[in-house]
């Protein structure tokens, strides 16, 4: 039978002059702390210290400078939406200016999809009218609507009728059109395309079917609700906008 005899650990004993010459206290062996690699008398490399961490400033300074730019570039963007979406859409560019019985000239350019002239679509056309303002007055009942029964004055409303002349080329589209009167106050009454008796163009005659000139000339009367306490300064004509023309009254 075999017994497996684990040796011993040298001790203190076992080497009796430690502690006499140089490096006393110190036995056979590398010791605990050398690195791997080390031979005994080597004195290790120095370990290169970390170079200090840059500051969050300096660290972004280039994306810092640019930061304006950026900032400049996306409201430029932004301010170009706006005005391709909100310019169209509105009464901003009021191209003439007459007094009540005087002419105005309104031209401002569409888009024609082609629906009443085929050989238009998809084009841009100018379309041009002169129109005048005949008389604008206070009424106490509307006349009967073509369509339906009498309709009465909202209550706490006033009706206006407000009479105009055009003069255009025939094949003219003046759909869109916009009657508008305008208080002291600046505020509108009237921006709807459709008036009170159901008529869906206040611009064409009560007999027009389409949206296209017939006659070189015409009258219409279109009626307007209005503040009972607003006072009435100016008719203005468009199309959709943005173009219109404004019409100061006595």
């Amino acid at each position: 039978m075999t017994t497996l005899v684990t040796p011993a650990v040298p001790g203190p004993d076992q080497y009796p002059n430690a502690g006499q010459y140089p490096g006393e206290g110190q036995y056979p062996g590398p010791a605990p702390s050398v690195p791997p690699g080390t031979l005994p008398g080597m004195v290790p490399p120095d370990v290169p210290a970390q170079a200090p961490r840059k500051g969050w400033w300096r660290r972004n300074t280039v994306w810092l400078v640019l930061l304006p730019v950026a900032v400049v570039v996306a409201a430029g963007a932004s301010s170009f939406r706006v005005w391709a979406y909100w310019w169209p859409t509105g009464l901003h560019h009021e191209v003439d200016r007459a007094a009540a019985g005087a002419t105005a000239h309104l031209a401002g350019e569409y888009y024609d999809l082609g629906f009443d002239v085929p050989e238009r679509a998809n084009t841009y056309v100018l379309r041009e009218v002169d129109a005048s303002v005949t008389g604008v007055e206070r009424v106490t009942e509307l006349p009967p609507p073509a369509y339906d029964d009498p309709m009465p004055i909202p209550e706490g409303s006033v009706a206006y009728a407000v009479g105009m002349h055009f003069a255009a080329e025939p094949q003219t589209d003046i759909s869109l059109c916009q009657i508008i009167l305008v208080a002291e106050d600046g505020t509108r009454y009237g921006e709807s395309n459709a008036d009170l008796l159901g008529n869906l163009n206040r611009c064409a005659p009560p007999e027009a079917e389409g949206s296209l000139t017939v006659q070189p000339e015409w009258d219409v009367t279109s009626y307007v609700l209005a503040d009972p306490d607003a006072t009435i300064t100016q008719v203005r004509l468009a199309f959709g906008g943005p173009e219109y023309v404004t019409f100061d009254l006595p």
